[in-house]
């Protein structure tokens, strides 16, 4: 049975919740990516096991993106019995399960459960464009309706195409680097394309400079049902002048209004990070992000404090790190965090 054929659902069917995107996942990092069914198959819960020698084990739903949750009716007793499953199939071998940035619908189920500790760790802003394209640009503050203008005198906005796979994890690798972050592995990219870009369910939008043809910003997203749901915005430093993500942006949302597309979400953000002030200017709603956690081992949830001398140390060794070490130490970290 389809994942998506699940009956009577009460709660949306996203882009994790597919077959597709399972194939992705599961060729992008080798892992076993599961859906937990309730006994009568009218829920399901997508998961992964995250082994690591160095991060320890633990159960994510999902493992490698910011949302994660059920799918289906979700009523109290097969939440409850998928939760009692995971338990005695996991925790022996497991420190703990995850389930990230659930929906609001799913925020009701889980908060009913004792044993569930909900952590408020991100923020969402996502952009409503069931008025069209003309309502939405008017809902963009001014001075990003300037810097789109701008930029799109100065760069071809298109789709990236397969054969420029290699310059633009070149840019997305760098970029990485310098946000202190550990990269996907080409793999991931080029399960990107194979299973999601190729079935309609995915897009890399990229920014070429018109003088000289160089890709200079890079924006990947899912589009799904009525959802078009950002993951990655990368750009190179030095033209920055041109505002390349803002067209990179734009293009995309354009695209979406046109396609009949109801939401755009933004992604995952920090208030405190650059990337708030970026995304709140495009007239986006600011919603929360929290996540659940059930801990079978030890008492201390393992969250990541960007504020701590420890992080920040670690951000400034990675910065300094070489490119060609980056890109080889950087995927197994990433599929050791289950991130």
């Amino acid at each position: 049975m389809e994942v998506a054929e699940v009956a009577n659902a009460n709660v949306e069917n996203l882009i994790y919740h597919t077959n597709e995107y399972q194939q992705f996942i599961e060729e992008a990092f080798g892992c076993n990516y599961k859906f937990f069914r309730s006994d009568d198959g009218k829920t399901v819960l997508p998961l992964v096991e995250v082994k690591s020698k160095i991060f320890g084990n633990k159960i994510i739903s999902t493992a490698y993106l910011e949302y994660g949750g059920f799918f289906g009716e979700c009523c109290k007793n097969n939440v409850s019995e998928i939760l009692d499953k995971i338990s005695k199939e996991y925790k022996e071998n497991n420190n703990y399960l995850e389930i990230r940035g659930a929906t609001e619908e799913i925020d009701g189920v889980l908060s009913n459960y004792p044993e569930v500790i909900k952590k408020n760790l991100y923020k969402r802003f996502v952009l409503h464009l069931d008025g069209g394209e003309e309502e939405v640009w008017r809902g963009i503050q001014k001075w990003k309706k300037k810097a789109v203008r701008k930029a799109l005198k100065s760069v071809d906005v298109k789709e990236i195409p397969f054969s420029d796979l290699e310059e633009f994890y070149s840019l997305y690798c760098q970029n990485m680097r310098q946000f202190g972050s550990p990269p996907y592995s080409q793999k991931y990219f080029q399960s990107f394309y194979k299973h999601l870009v190729s079935n309609g369910l995915g897009k890399i939008y990229g920014a070429y400079h018109k003088d000289n043809g160089k890709l200079i910003a890079a924006l990947l997203g899912f589009c799904y049902g009525n959802r078009t749901h950002i993951l990655i915005a990368v750009s190179d430093d030095k033209s920055q002048q041109f505002r390349p993500n803002d067209a990179t942006h734009w293009t995309f949302i354009k695209w979406a209004c046109q396609n009949s597309y109801k939401v755009f979400d933004f992604g995952r953000v920090r208030e405190e990070s650059g990337q708030f002030e970026f995304k709140r200017k495009w007239g986006a709603e600011l919603k929360e992000l929290p996540s659940y956690f059930i801990l079978w081992k030890g008492k201390n949830i393992p969250l990541v404090d960007p504020s701590s001398k420890q992080y920040q140390l670690m951000l400034k060794l990675w910065k300094q790190t070489p490119l060609v070490f980056t890109k080889l130490i950087g995927p197994k970290l990433r599929k050791g965090l289950g991130i």
